[in-house]
């Protein structure tokens, strides 16, 4: 039996990413898919440490391996990501079952250990299977720009976790998607802690990558169809950094989505500054503006924390103030969390985890209201959607003769993303539509997913 390999993946894109390259090295090493943890003699566990929720998780998941392990010696798991470089934290102590520990873009570290393990693995197979708690794969590329952070904002433990920013020259990114083959990946997903430092500048990469996918052979559709695939976004975004070059290189270049991620984290000023974040609320609403002034059909997204240290409600207020005003077409809520070696975590963490849930709850049910209030607009317009997953089961509709007889129609759900990132679910044909994109004319909105017809099955 070949050996196999799991890869069970906690966070963000980035981690997402750093797992496609531990797969890469584990396959060129010839180890094969494995569809469950029980069949894999290798499993990697990529962690997350910017949530306690999202330690917790991973920390339990890796626990769980040690049964695993009793009933198969010969079983190998290693941890990877941000747990393993997490200040005062000695992860060997905490999993003596663990084989090895991989710290966040560190791939040749896995390669070296491969080469000391004394296997024969099997001749490189079809890769291996990268399981992201809560996500899914295949359809986007992810090109990560540079890493680390240098802002230190002090509720944040990535400065500490993954360094200080390092971009990669535009070269080297260039060359890597020059390999990709745009019709099995018509998405182009750069990562980065903070793309808007890219020290070599975002915009200029954008407009370099523009012009490779135009000029490339690999591209092969009409010329009227350039605006629709491949696609390119970026995140995340730093406020603070987000220049009129980079606005203007979404608006100007047709393959790069109209889509933003812009973490806010609070909006009242004094807790703002206490984050270190760099911008005044009103300056981030003017930030916002500028962008809608250039591209009202503009997708943002945000990130908001309540129940930092000395929060008041007054101040809670503020952030359900600047949501109502962003009018986000989606964010990210959290209650906040002691990341330890982080500034705040100095300061005392004074409000009580009743009040964090209720401000938490409220925050949800307002950003809930305002994105669905944004999604009712695009109720009978025409979206351009990128089909990324299919549903298993086929529809069966009203269709008289099916009705009769009990026979399932010939149709499915399909789900894929617009040029803003926002999920929308149809109907159609079993014929593959995964990678494609299709017009789609919006029937009926939610806060989070849209449903739609597809028009005359125009692909």
């Amino acid at each position: 039996m070949p050996q196999g390999y799991f890869i069970k993946t906690y966070g963000c894109q980035m981690n997402l990413a750093d797992s496609e390259k531990l797969a890469g090295v584990l396959a060129s090493a010839g180890y094969n898919e494995a569809s469950s943890e029980k069949e894999a003699e290798i499993i990697l566990v990529n962690t997350c440490v910017v949530r306690k929720h999202a330690e917790d998780r991973a920390a339990g998941y890796i626990s769980s391996l040690k049964g695993l392990k009793s009933k198969m010696p010969q079983l190998k798991i290693g941890v990877c990501g941000c747990l393993v470089t997490e200040p005062g934290i000695k992860v060997s102590s905490l999993f003596p079952h663990v084989d090895i520990f991989i710290a966040p873009n560190q791939p040749e570290k896995l390669d070296q250990y491969l080469k000391q393990l004394h296997y024969s693995p099997s001749p490189p197979g079809r890769g291996g299977r990268v399981l992201r708690a809560g996500g899914g794969e295949g359809i986007i590329k992810y090109v990560t720009i540079m890493h680390g952070c240098d802002n230190f904002c002090s509720y944040c433990i990535v400065p500490y976790v993954r360094g200080r920013e390092y971009s990669r020259p535009i070269d080297e990114i260039l060359a890597e998607i020059e390999q990709i083959d745009l019709n099995k990946h018509p998405e182009i997903f750069l990562l980065g802690q903070n793309v808007n430092s890219y020290k070599y500048g975002l915009a200029e990469l954008l407009g370099k990558i523009e012009k490779m996918i135009v000029e490339s052979s690999k591209l092969k559709v009409e010329s009227s169809e350039l605006k629709k695939s491949p696609r390119i976004r970026f995140m995340t975004s730093h406020p603070r950094d987000m220049s009129d070059m980079i606005i203007d290189a979404v608006a100007e270049l047709p393959h790069v989505c109209e889509y933003f991620h812009l973490p806010v984290q609070h909006g009242d000023d004094h807790v703002l500054k206490s984050m270190n974040r760099g911008y005044s609320s009103a300056e981030y609403l003017k930030l916002l503006d500028k962008i809608r002034k250039k591209m009202p059909n503009a997708a943002i997204t945000s990130d908001v924390i309540v129940g930092y240290p000395g929060e008041t409600d007054a101040q809670f207020r503020h952030t359900l103030y600047i949501i109502e005003q962003a009018g986000f077409d989606a964010c990210n809520t959290a209650a906040y969390s002691v990341r330890p070696g982080t500034a705040a975590s100095k300061l005392a963490d004074d409000v009580p985890d009743k009040i964090k849930q209720e401000r938490l709850q409220a925050a949800m049910a307002v950003v809930e209201r305002v994105a669905r209030e944004r999604n009712q607009g695009l109720v009978g317009t025409v979206q351009e959607v990128l089909v990324d997953q299919s549903a298993c089961q086929p529809v069966n509709q009203s269709i008289n003769n099916d009705r009769r007889t009990g026979r399932p129609e010939d149709r499915q759900t399909w789900q894929g993303r617009t040029r803003g990132n926002k999920i929308v679910k149809f109907v159609a044909d079993k014929n593959n539509l995964l990678g494609r994109v299709v017009d789609v004319r919006i029937t009926l909105a939610g806060s989070w997913v849209l449903k739609g017809e597809l028009i005359n099955g125009k692909c």
